[in-house]
């Protein structure tokens, strides 16, 4: 499979090296994790299989910018036609991602793992933040997206310039991809995958209050 995928990692979780281990399995040649300025439990970066190639920032620099450091060494050490993103703290499984990278080589475009907010169980502050955004998308950019946060997402190659370019570093970067594809008058493809959350979302980072006033402003602002 021509598709590397990144995984970008702060104070890495259990699953993570279950997760490298069946995503070797499944056929991908490349996987790297970024290792985002963690604190704790680094023990679990040495457990990961030799194939993995491990990127570490020396302080928390936030995930846009973990995002931008992958796409900067895949670009430089691989021939890979795309990148696809995964969160490590196990809310992505393989099959997602392997469907996920089926239809951007089908349609040659952005595909976004997209979950669905309406089954029964879905932490709040998920629920909520997801549904809200969306509909800030469809009225004031005409993006139909049923989930702006999702970090499972595939990009072509062609596309990884632009995203290094990309304005933000933390959790702001990752919405302003869709002004940046209406921009560049890019497809964004979605499909549906498991809605799966550890201990009502415990291993999320994001934060509430802080992170959504960047994730608004940056909606807003030139790309």
């Amino acid at each position: 499979m021509n598709t590397a995928v990144a995984i970008p990692v702060y104070n890495p979780e259990p699953g993570l090296k279950r997760l490298c281990e069946e995503l070797l399995a499944r056929g991908f040649g490349t996987v790297v994790v970024v290792d985002d300025g963690s604190t704790e439990d680094l023990h679990r970066f040495e457990e990961l299989p030799p194939a993995v190639r491990i990127l570490h920032h020396g302080v928390n620099r936030g995930k846009g910018r973990a995002i931008k450091t992958a796409l900067e060494w895949l670009k430089a050490n691989t021939a890979c036609d795309f990148a696809v993103f995964c969160d490590g703290d196990g809310q992505h499984v393989v099959e997602d991602v392997a469907k996920v990278c089926v239809r951007a080589a089908e349609t040659d475009s952005v595909v976004f793992g997209v979950r669905d907010f309406f089954r029964k169980g879905i932490p709040f502050r998920s629920r909520f933040g997801n549904i809200w955004t969306s509909g800030v998308m469809r009225i004031f950019f005409g993006c139909r997206i049923g989930d702006t946060q999702t970090g499972l997402r595939c990009v072509p190659r062609r596309l990884w310039d632009a995203m290094i370019a990309l304005a933000g570093e933390r959790f702001e970067y990752e919405v302003r991809m869709f002004p940046l594809l209406k921009k560049l008058k890019e497809p964004l493809e979605q499909v549906p995958i498991d809605t799966i959350y550890i201990a009502s979302n415990r291993t999320s980072h994001f934060r509430p209050l802080v992170d959504s006033v960047k994730i608004y402003k940056a909606l807003f602002s030139k790309v």
